[in-house]
């Protein structure tokens, strides 16, 4: 199983955005820099989050971006959906059906695991937030390289 970045990027970015107080909002710019891609990329990858309804976006000088929902509803879940989209991480190629000369309508073996496998892992994204991952960053992280991001939002942030 793989996913591309977009996922982790867009996990964090979200982890940026609720670190904003609420109202203001930071720019794409601001956002690309500190997750260290570029300002066109991060642009398609918001722009996924605000198609899904979690981030809001305002053009112009004194736009940016903001959470649109409270970080404690935004499942990482979510967040793989509005990235990579709905779809099964598994599709079967008829191999078990040729193989051992099947009828179409038998249930291919490796289906029904990975069918398993894929709703404990949907399991475990549904159940972690946003606000949960935040709240894990303020245990794991000093207080000097958290003050170090918020000075950094504070300064970049636009209300």
């Amino acid at each position: 199983m793989k996913m591309t970045a977009g996922v982790e990027q867009a996990v964090y970015a979200l982890l940026l955005l609720n670190r904003l107080p609420k109202h203001a909002m930071v720019s794409g710019e601001s956002l690309s820099k500190q997750l260290q891609v570029s300002p066109t990329y991060l642009q398609k990858l918001m722009r996924k989050l605000v198609q899904a309804g979690l981030v809001s976006s305002v053009s112009g000088v004194k736009g940016g971006f903001q959470l649109l929902v409270n970080a404690k509803d935004i499942r990482i879940y979510d967040v793989y959906i509005a990235v990579e989209g709905v779809e099964s991480l598994y599709r079967s190629n008829g191999i078990f059906h040729t193989i051992f000369h099947l009828k179409e309508n038998t249930t291919c073996l490796l289906s029904d695991v990975m069918r398993e496998a894929e709703d404990a892992w949907q399991s475990i994204l549904k159940g972690t937030t946003i606000a949960s991952l935040h709240e894990a960053l303020n245990n794991n992280a000093s207080y000097e390289e958290l003050m170090k991001v918020d000075a950094f939002l504070r300064e970049k942030m636009v209300i």
